[in-house]
């Protein structure tokens, strides 16, 4: 009874700050437009009028890992089950959900109002899929092999969600289906004007101005520019306000710094803000991890943080009354003339109360803390849960640890009142990932066996509280996994307080390594920088492995990836390296060299081909190339005129994981193995053809497999060709097999200009 009187009672003051300062007018609704304004807002994230989130999830009740099929009730419907039953006045910001059987329907149905038909219905993979207007990517996308959407589905008196069931595996066990829904309550009478399908021009309108935003992946300029040269690390950078700071670059003079030293300095040097005098740190983390970059620099970047450039930014909008002061310490690494610009808003009067302080904390846990949880944030006062960086290194040779749930207790709870499905589906992934991403709300920077770096911010479903916040990481199940995991927490306050930052020595916050594992991974790591675009990175990112790990790898190994970074450097601005490497003593180096050559050249097109099954190769018809080495793709170069040409790959079954992945480069085009493809089970005729008839053919559509390579499979021969598999995605059957097994053929068309 007294949560219930607590809810009521918070209830009531949201209401009643609704309609002060910057909230809507009283009586005007909550309309999907007005909802979608609020995601191309940069300062909402600041606000502390807000309502809270519920989330609504699949999780296993018993406590154990099988945190699927566990649905609300059965619907009425023989086959179908009820996700959530909300009740209105209130609006769902998100709906996460993965589970569909390749190749099979998964349907959704969404109840308003009570009504009896339902007003948005349709297979998650159209809907969500963020091809179907007004659910376009990236408010709506599938993704990380999970479909989600941020579209805002408000109602007036009730929301009622179901989902099919869905077909049993092939062994006849009922399909994992995960789902999580973000339901935020608004008080009672607040005026809402239900979702409406097909939507008005209005509500369109607003998700298109939202959608450019998160497109762009950039919040819109806003503030006056500042730039500080900071030379003596000992003075502050400080602004008066009343203001709000809303974005914060730090650019090092990286000439300055060796070169072994500048990924050390994310996590060497330290950055802390005060607020209006406080004595508290109210922000105290590594500059790495203020910036998204904890471990290395990537060339990407979310709304709120990342790396363009040369330059680190933190774009959290940071409200202050008085005044506040930024600060930086060095650890280890000495400290090198740092430019700090800054977008300040210069206000009339203080945006506090309106709006909250930013506050950033960070933890660190080790292998030696297993049997204990990861603490992500744990506070007291009132304020606002806006999101998390989360870093995991496990020493398992796996990523079980990615199996932990996430928990949030808030106030009086005395069982958390969020609890979730998995470590990757709070960030909006699923099945341990794909491939690494940059979105504007949710990515992951860096996915390589076994260790990964993801974000999320809460842009539409804060978790408000009055008096304390507790959330936390399962270590894995049962908390066993030997893991480090690593994280920064981003929250607003009512009140400048110390950040809630674990207090180590330089020495015992570096990069967590696994030395059996580092060297094995390089490809992958390289493969990453590339999918971003991100060339400088690579080039640094492979500098960097041959100074630590040169040594552990094969003579022919290492000379492949001395010949890369000397194409990097080509890339960057350096000498053609090619001629060098034609006199390499090394064999394998001097025929990649004249593969680089004849392609450069306008010879031929390069080609790599890698699967992990024995995989051929056909062009108009004829057997080109073939591949089967999981650790190993293979490399041509071959004629290629322009005009149409059909490429088919032919490969037998093979259990999981299976792939086949190509890559084609031309003097001045691309073609790789994409969902694009069609695919058929043991065709009979001259499928290698160009006049062969594909129509009953089904595409690969999904996102392709994970890596390629995957687990078990870890290691990769280097080789010189830069943007190659990185750019091809590695494919496999979308459907089961057929009973008699048999081989898969892809093809696809493709015009050579």
């Amino acid at each position: 009874m007294k949560q219930i009187c607590w809810r009521l009672g918070w209830a009531i003051l949201l209401g009643t700050m609704a309609g002060c300062g910057g909230g809507r007018p009283a009586g005007e609704p909550t309309t999907v437009a007005a909802l979608a304004e609020r995601l191309a807002d940069p300062l909402w994230l600041a606000r502390l009028d807000q309502p809270d989130t519920i989330l609504h999830t699949s999780y296993d009740r018993t406590g154990g890992n099988n945190d699927y099929g566990t649905f609300l009730r059965d619907s009425d419907t023989p086959g179908w089950k009820v996700l959530a039953d909300l009740k209105g006045p209130g609006f769902v910001s998100r709906v996460w959900f993965t589970g569909a059987k390749d190749g099979f329907p998964h349907r959704f149905r969404f109840y308003f109002d009570g009504e009896k038909t339902p007003r948005l219905e349709g297979d998650i993979k159209e809907l969500f899929g963020g091809k179907q207007a007004p659910f376009l990517a990236p408010l709506a996308e599938y993704n990380n092999y999970c479909w989600y959407s941020f579209v805002p589905l408000p109602y007036a008196k009730g929301l009622r969600i179901e989902c099919e069931e869905g077909p049993r595996d092939a062994d006849g066990s009922p399909r994992k289906v995960y789902y999580q829904i973000s339901e935020s309550a608004l008080p009672r009478g607040t005026p809402v004007e239900t979702f409406a399908w097909p939507l008005p021009d209005r509500d369109v309108a607003a998700l298109e101005k939202a959608r450019a935003v998160w497109a762009a992946d950039r919040l819109p300029a806003a503030g006056e520019k500042t730039e500080t040269k900071l030379e003596d690390w000992t003075q502050a950078v400080s602004f008066a306000g009343p203001a709000v700071i809303r974005r914060l670059e730090f650019e090092p003079d990286w000439a300055r710094i060796p070169e072994e030293s500048r990924d050390a300095i994310l996590r060497d040097w330290m950055v802390t803000i005060r607020y209006d005098g406080s004595t508290n740190e109210s922000v105290r983390m590594p500059l790495g991890d203020l910036c998204g970059m904890p471990w290395r620099r990537v060339r990407a970047h979310s709304l709120y943080f990342g790396m363009e450039g040369d330059a680190l930014f933190c774009a959290f909008p940071m409200p202050f009354a008085k005044s506040a002061e930024i600060r930086l310490e060095a650890g280890r690494v000495a400290p090198v003339p740092l430019t700090i610009r800054a977008w300040v808003d210069k206000l009339a009067e203080s945006p506090v109360g309106e709006l909250g302080y930013f506050h950033a904390g960070w933890w660190r846990t080790t292998p030696t803390d297993v049997g204990r949880p990861h603490p992500i944030l744990r506070v007291k006062g009132t304020g606002k849960y806006v999101g998390c960086l989360l870093s995991v290194v496990t020493l398992d040779g796996s990523y079980w640890a990615l199996e932990g749930d996430e928990s949030i207790r808030k106030d009086r709870e005395k069982t958390p009142g969020w609890l979730g499905t998995g470590l990757e589906d709070y960030f909006n992934g699923g099945w341990y990932y794909q491939n690494v991403m940059a979105g504007p709300t949710h990515g992951l920077f860096v996915k390589e066996p076994f260790r990964t770096v993801q974000y999320r911010v809460h842009a539409m479903d804060p978790s408000r509280f009055e008096s304390s916040l507790d959330m936390a990481f399962e270590r894995g199940p049962d908390h066993a996994s030997r893991a480090y995991f690593e994280s920064a927490s981003w929250y607003y306050l009512d009140r400048p307080q110390a950040a809630d930052t674990v207090r180590l020595r330089p020495e015992n916050r570096g990069v967590p390594q696994d030395p059996r594992l580092d060297p094995a991974v390089a490809m992958t790591a390289l493969w990453n920088h590339e999918r971003f675009g991100d060339w400088q990175g690579e080039r640094d990112e492979l500098a960097a492995r041959l100074r630590r790990q040169g040594a552990q790898w094969p003579a022919p190994a290492r000379h492949m990836l001395e010949f890369r970074l000397a194409l990097l450097d080509e890339k960057l601005g350096g000498p053609d390296p090619v001629p060098r490497f034609l006199e390499s003593a090394d064999e394998t180096v001097a025929t990649a060299a004249e593969m680089l050559l004849r392609q450069k050249q306008g010879g031929g097109a390069l080609a790599t081909f890698y699967a992990n099954m024995p995989a051929k190769l056909f062009i108009d018809g004829k057997e080109t190339m073939q591949a089967g080495h999981p650790e190993r793709p293979a490399a041509a170069v071959f004629a290629l005129p322009p005009g149409p040409h059909i490429l088919a790959i032919q490969a037998p079954r093979q259990r999981y994981p299976d792939w086949v992945q190509l890559a084609i480069r031309c003097r001045d085009s691309f073609f790789g193995t994409d969902p694009t493809w069609e695919f058929a089970f043991n065709p009979s005729g001259d499928w290698a053809s160009a006049g062969y008839d594909d129509s009953g053919w089904l595409e690969a559509g999904g996102s392709g497999v994970k890596g390629p390579p995957e687990e078990p499979y870890i290691w990769v021969e280097p080789d010189p060709f830069l943007d190659m598999e990185s750019k091809a995605i590695g494919l496999r059957p979308l459907t089961e097999w057929p009973a008699q097994g048999g081989f898969v053929v892809y093809r696809k068309k493709i015009v050579v200009p």
